[in-house]
């Protein structure tokens, strides 16, 4: 039988994090990473099929969800990934399988190619290139720049889902009724005066006009992946171009790929999306 998730909490530099877990505490480790203005309640389909198997962790990073919010220069990439490798020492985590949604795809190449290369053995890269801000099409990045930073205030629950499918349905891949409600409970805050909003920072956006001075060059550290690697690509992706996902491909050429009609990004909430990830997993 599956096993339910469970609500924990852990502190890593001084910020609580929340996150799901799934599945037997012995098991091998999964790390489900969101995007950009997600949570880690994003996961629960696949976590749920997983979780017979592997032990399924799904945090919030900081300014998300249920994990303290920071000052924006912790929400960069660098101080992102910093903070996941603090989550993956203070769980004890070793030879983790990731799977990364959007920016959560990039905090995997950045540390299966970097400070966890030691410790990732199989990456699922969904719907992202090593480079984003300059892959992805205008159009997607203004779409991203323009929503994030003003989310809305509304008066009810029901209102929220509206916006969320408004923004989100005609890209991801197909979710029933019940998993829009989920997507919207599970993403949602009330405000000082009791009003609803998503579930996330607004200064989170500051990250992506933040530059550190680093020289690194992502695609060098795409190329550099040792991990068994599974690219997710919805078929119509703003964030994840033709051109750029067979340069992926290219650069990773035993990669496993994984192709949904949908556009930025698939959901891996249906059998034809999770079951080959876990047959990726069992390799």
């Amino acid at each position: 039988m599956t096993m339910e998730r469970t609500d924990r909490f852990c502190s890593v530099d001084g910020i609580e994090l929340h996150y799901s877990e799934w599945g037997a505490a012995s098991a091998p480790p999964v790390v489900c990473m969101h995007g950009l203005s997600r949570v880690g309640r994003d996961f629960d389909p696949i976590a749920r099929r997983l979780a017979d198997t592997y032990r399924v962790l799904c945090p919030d990073l900081p300014g998300r969800g249920l994990s303290g919010w920071d000052d924006p220069t912790a929400y960069t990439s660098e101080a992102s990934a910093a903070r996941m490798v603090g989550f993956c020492d203070a769980l004890g985590l070793e030879s983790i399988r990731w799977i990364g949604t959007s920016m959560g795809g990039g905090l995997g190449m950045a540390l299966a190619g970097g400070s966890l290369s030691d410790r990732i053995t199989h990456l699922v890269v969904n719907d992202v290139s090593p480079d984003p801000i300059h892959d992805a099409d205008d159009q997607a990045l203004a779409r991203i720049n323009e929503y994030v930073p003003q989310p809305p205030t509304v008066d009810t629950v029901t209102t929220l889902e509206a916006y969320y499918r408004e923004i989100y349905e005609p890209r991801f891949s197909e979710m029933t009724d019940t998993e829009w409600r989920r997507f919207t409970i599970t993403s949602a805050r009330r405000t000082d005066d009791g009003r609803i909003t998503p579930a996330y920072d607004p200064r989170i956006i500051e990250a992506l006009e933040t530059t550190t001075g680093t020289e690194t060059d992502p695609w060098a550290v795409w190329d550099g992946i040792t991990a068994d690697v599974c690219i997710v690509r919805g078929t119509a992706s703003g964030i994840l171009p033709q051109e750029s996902f067979e340069r992926m491909t290219d650069h990773q050429p035993t990669a496993k790929t994984i192709t949904v009609d949908c556009g930025h990004a698939p959901a891996l909430n249906t059998d034809d999306q999770i079951d080959p990830i876990e047959a990726f997993f069992a390799q």
